[in-house]
């Protein structure tokens, strides 16, 4: 669960969290927590979220030739990841920190990479492994971000997910 050098959030990530609100807790199980300086200074943000981003995360900027390569040969080899994706990425491979994203085409580049990557559902299970939440608390907040956020987890995933917390009890 602790995170090599730290975690970088991508878009999507950061999107979460900010519905979610369980910044300490990433904190405590993933710190440092950073995000791509290109992420920060896209207009893709709104104000409150950038605001939290700003709050929470220390940004970084591609920062060597290594990095601004790779930046380079993602946008190649994956059209179509956006800038902020890219340098995201790029920082995570270059500074070994796991990328979190729920990103489909993020997490296939970080697999392709070998970047390590976790996702949100993934997250919230660590939080009831933890016991920072119960399962019916995880269960709530992946139902807040589908129906309050508007996020799209397959139907498919999010039932494998439940049932893979079912070891931890009903509490």
């Amino acid at each position: 669960m602790q995170s090599l050098n730290g975690t970088i959030l991508d878009a999507t990530a950061l999107i979460d969290f900010y519905w979610l609100k369980e910044w300490e807790w990433l904190q405590q199980y993933y710190s440092p927590l950073y995000i791509a300086q290109e992420l920060i200074d896209s207009d893709q943000l709104e104000l409150p979220t950038r605001q939290a981003a700003k709050q929470y995360l220390m940004p970084l900027a591609l920062s060597t030739e290594e990095m601004f390569a790779s930046f380079l040969e993602f946008g190649i080899k994956e059209p179509l990841l956006s800038v902020a994706d890219r340098s995201t990425i790029a920082i995570a491979r270059h500074q070994l920190l796991v990328c979190a994203s729920d990103d489909g085409l993020v997490v296939e580049t970080c697999k392709a990479y070998r970047i390590a990557y976790t996702r949100t559902l993934r997250l919230l299970g660590e939080m009831v492994e933890t016991e920072h939440k119960t399962v019916i608390e995880a269960i709530a907040m992946a139902d807040k971000l589908i129906k309050d956020r508007g996020k799209y987890i397959s139907p498919k995933v999010l039932t494998d997910w439940t049932i893979s917390l079912q070891k931890y009890g009903t509490s």
